[in-house]
């Protein structure tokens, strides 16, 4: 390989990097976001236009030393001699960040789940307040409803899943029986969004 050969590998690797920088960048701390959303700790309004700005800055970088990049590679694309061979060199470096991608992407819902637990451990939370989103934390957790599956039963298994104790038990509602209790919360269950 001469240099027009490694110009334009090296160009494809400066892609791939760029791309996990451009990644790295606009996504913050998990813990933080984890945070933030269950409304514990202090947010400000100052952060969020600071975060808004910062992608769309990005955003453009990226699309901006994309085509430049490109643009370096064409221009030397007619000085290949092995074309076929720095194709083939090309498509296995976007082929390698295909899988450290994937690894990634395993790792990080890997750590969310982790983060989630640790959340969890540490911040009391009642998982009946909202429904739809102890199911969509449950869908995260690996954790299968059924149709005779009752609101306590889903919680409970839930709390399982992040290591939790299980919750103390309540009093049934005063005039129904258990079987009408259960009832009447796997309907609400099915009654939510997505069933």
């Amino acid at each position: 390989m001469d240099s027009a050969e490694l110009a334009v590998i090296g160009l494809t690797c400066n892609l791939v990097g760029v791309f996990f920088l451009a990644n790295s960048i606009i996504f913050r701390r998990t813990r933080k976001v984890i945070e933030e959303f269950f409304d514990v700790g202090a947010g400000s309004l100052g952060s969020i236009r600071d975060y808004s700005l910062n992608k769309i800055q990005v955003v453009i970088g990226f699309l901006f030393l994309n085509t430049g990049f490109l643009l370096q590679g064409f221009s030397v694309l007619d000085e290949l001699r092995e074309r076929i061979t720095t194709v083939l060199v090309c498509l296995g470096i976007v082929g390698v960040a295909g899988l450290v991608y994937l690894v990634g992407a395993t790792y990080s819902r890997r750590n969310f789940r982790r983060h989630l637990r640790e959340f969890f451990a540490r911040n009391a939370w009642d998982f009946r307040r909202d429904m739809a989103l102890t199911r969509e934390i449950g869908g995260l957790l690996g954790v299968r409803h059924g149709q005779d599956t009752t609101v306590e039963d889903y919680v409970r298994r839930v709390r399982q899943e992040l290591g939790l104790p299980p919750e103390p038990e309540k009093p049934a509602m005063k005039g129904t029986t258990l079987g009408e209790r259960g009832r009447r919360l796997r309907d609400d269950i099915q009654a939510l969004p997505g069933r």
